[in-house]
């Protein structure tokens, strides 16, 4: 595994590098930041998976600059007024819920029950959503409404899946304190 080993690590953490630096960008690059932010997020999966070097802290890193690289994102397309900043938190629907199941996991000591909160596919969908509005904000400015219903959709669809999990995971927990009292 060698070197390749860190590899998915290092796209994401570029990610996160290019996030930070995407309000600083001009307009005209946006379109080739988006593009490299979303093939650098397929290709740290597919190597990770392809090469069976994936790991619960790999996945961390990877969720973290796609969160991070959407929010810079949305926060400089609202700034340069591509859409209205009342659209964010739809949004951002999936990625709330799990900012808010991981403080709560943490008060409640159950970090455990966050961790085994795996990537769903509902999950990816809603990035690909978001991805695929940045595109259509850039390259069709005049026609964003259907683009922001159906990435704000499928975050909200994301957000109820991962809050399911997370509940059940919660309730297994506890079932599992009952029985062995």
């Amino acid at each position: 595994k060698g070197v390749i080993r860190y590899v998915p690590n290092a796209l994401s953490t570029g990610r996160i590098i290019l996030a930070c630096a995407f309000p600083f960008y001009p307009e005209w690059l946006w379109f080739w930041l988006v593009l490299a932010s979303g093939f650098s997020d397929f290709l740290d999966g597919w190597v990770a998976r392809r090469y069976q070097v994936q790991s619960w802290q790999g996945g961390l890193l990877d969720g973290v600059a796609d969160k991070l690289f959407i929010l810079c994102a949305l926060i400089t397309f609202v700034g340069a007024g591509k859409f209205s900043v009342w659209w964010v938190p739809a949004l951002l629907a999936r990625d709330l819920l799990v900012a808010f199941t991981a403080i709560y996991a943490v008060s409640i000591r159950s970090w455990e029950a966050f961790k085994k909160m795996e990537a769903r596919w509902s999950g990816k969908v809603a990035t690909f959503g978001q991805f695929f509005l940045f595109l259509i904000v850039l390259l069709f400015p005049g026609n964003i409404l259907f683009a922001l219903c159906a990435a704000a959709l499928l975050s909200g669809v994301a957000a109820c899946d991962y809050g399911r999990l997370f509940f059940l995971e919660l309730r297994l927990r506890a079932e599992k304190k009952t029985s062995a009292m």
